[in-house]
């Protein structure tokens, strides 16, 4: 038995399930060299390894598992064949990456402009061109509950002001979680800062929500430009995005990152910007 393999052995030395082996024999692509009557082990020789690779290639180019019996004539594998219609798939998804390679090349090439390291977005976006570091995602509306922010507040400082909106919130009979964040909100050149925090309002409080309409808003759903921070927001970013928005009027939406990883990271926050547009109901 020194010159047969087990078919754990060969298992192991193929990286190949003895499930997958097992099946192999069954449709007749692959049948052990010796079978053990008694414990129906199955044995196969050094020379049966090189099929086996044969067919694991095979099956990643595609030839699914029930057309390889088409190679398979009074128990042998026409290996010539195999190989041969193997090597014509391996040809045509040479080519097919080929072009696919070139069609983004093609794309790349008509989004990227050499001016500030800029990368412009689809046209069926918003059609602007981004700074560094930002990305173009899609949100859902979202509904919050504000309380403005001083000028000479600083973060830490809005600790206290996140106590003050949960306990609003118990107050009216709303239901108030995070993300919390912070809405800085340009109306032709001039800043109001608001603390918030996200809610959530039944059918049935529609009047609770007139009560505190200056207090409760409503962020729309839509395309909304992103970037990932580490610190709370500089004023060279409503700068920066004053330029890219060629606007005055527009709103910085600074929210905690819901992903552990992009807090694991060290960016813990995330900018969000809509152009004034109906951004705030």
């Amino acid at each position: 038995m020194n010159e047969y393999l087990s078919i754990g052995k060969v298992s192991k030395l193929k990286n190949v399930s003895i499930k997958s082996l097992r099946y192999y024999d069954k449709i007749g692509i692959l049948k052990p060299a010796f079978v053990n009557t008694e414990t129906n082990y199955r044995y196969y020789t050094k020379e049966q390894l090189y099929l086996l690779d044969a067919i694991t290639l095979c099956i990643k180019l595609g030839i699914p598992l029930k057309d390889l019996n088409h190679y398979v004539n009074n128990d042998s594998i026409n290996l010539q064949k195999l190989l041969y219609d193997g090597k014509i798939l391996a040809e045509e998804k040479i080519m097919e990456i080929h072009q696919c390679l070139g069609a983004l090349q093609e794309t790349l090439q008509q989004l990227s402009t050499s001016v500030n390291g800029m990368a412009k977005i689809p046209p069926n976006k918003a059609g602007i061109l981004l700074p560094d570091g930002f990305y173009q995602n899609t949100l859902d509306a979202r509904t919050i509950l504000t309380v403005p922010l001083e000028d000479i507040d600083t973060p830490k400082y809005y600790g206290q002001y996140i106590l003050k909106l949960f306990v609003t919130a118990q107050q009216i009979g709303i239901s108030a979680s995070y993300p919390s964040g912070i809405l800085h909100e340009y109306r032709e050149g001039n800043l109001t800062r608001y603390m918030f925090l996200s809610i959530s309002i039944e059918n049935t409080q529609a009047d609770t929500v007139l009560a505190q309409q200056d207090a409760i808003r409503t962020l729309p759903a839509g395309d909304y430009i992103c970037r990932k921070i580490s610190t709370h927001m500089s004023g060279s970013v409503q700068e920066e995005m004053k330029e890219v928005l060629k606007s005055d009027s527009f709103c910085i939406i600074e929210t905690d990152t819901s992903s552990a990883q992009n807090k694991k990271n060290g960016y813990p926050f995330e900018l969000q910007y809509q152009s004034s547009n109906g951004l705030m109901r």
